[in-house]
């Protein structure tokens, strides 16, 4: 579980209900379910009339990568990719025939049995950039779902609270009730905007963000079958892979005792 996603989302919501409540007000009153109904549903409608439907099937199943911890290990590949190339070099590439045959991983399977069969290393690389190009626009498309639905939640909220005015405003004669109305219509507002930039928003973030990391792992693949196929030193692919990752992230070479 992604923690920063969930804390993000309650702390969001916890921050709002703390100043409502110690204005004096109560947040439970902004849980309208028809102000709910005609934003988040009409939202979610909105965004996909604008979007292809292969990406809009792929941003609801690609929703759990939101909430998942991220399974990309860059430095955990970087090092199995060293270990086949010190394989490869020490016993030639065809030793790593088996070891492609029981990647769990398809891509680089896939770079992998074609490095073992011999195939020229440009045309390893065309290929396997052409999936990493379709990959990145799968995952691109399906973040751009979830950023178009939180883009109209504001202003499908601004359609609600109009259609509640206009009903509080056949209420003259009941200032009470033409009150409550105003009060009701304006929840919607509250709704889109809250779905915007504490929900949809930030979850097609995520989904975008999370998607540069598969995108570089592969990238990180990609750069060490080529190596691979090229015969290079393991110490020199090491270091040249070593520089995909992140400043964040520990640089030391496993060859180091």
């Amino acid at each position: 579980m992604d923690l920063t996603v969930i804390l993000g989302m309650l702390i969001s919501v916890a921050c709002i209900a703390i100043g409502d409540l110690m204005e004096g007000g109560n947040p439970l009153h902004v849980l309208h379910i028809t102000s709910f109904i005609i934003v988040i549903p009409t939202a979610l409608a909105s965004a996909m009339t604008g979007t292809s439907s292969e990406y809009v099937r792929a941003a609801f199943k690609e929703f759990k990568v939101i909430f998942k911890k991220s399974p990309i290990n860059l430095r955990g590949r970087i090092s199995q990719i060293i270990d086949f190339a010190v394989i490869a070099r020490r016993d030639g590439i065809l030793a790593l025939e088996t070891h492609a045959n029981q990647m769990d991983d398809e891509f680089f399977k896939k770079g992998l049995s074609m490095a073992v069969d011999g195939i020229e290393a440009h045309e390893i690389e065309e290929t396997l950039e052409i999936l990493i190009e379709e990959t990145e626009e799968y995952y691109h498309g399906a973040a751009h779902y979830w950023l178009l639905a939180g883009e109209s939640c504001p202003v499908i909220g601004l359609i609600g609270a109009v259609l509640g005015l206009i009903l509080a405003l056949q209420k003259l004669d009941n200032p009470a009730e033409m009150a409550a109305g105003i009060a009701g219509a304006f929840t919607a507002t509250v709704t889109g905007i809250a779905g915007a930039y504490i929900f949809m928003g930030p979850w097609g973030n995520k989904l975008k963000s999370k998607s540069k990391y598969i995108i570089k792992e592969k990238s990180i693949i990609l750069a060490g079958i080529l190596g691979i196929s090229h015969g290079d030193n393991p110490r020199t692919l090491e270091a040249k892979l070593l520089n995909y990752l992140s400043l964040a992230e520990e640089k030391k070479s496993q060859f180091e005792k």
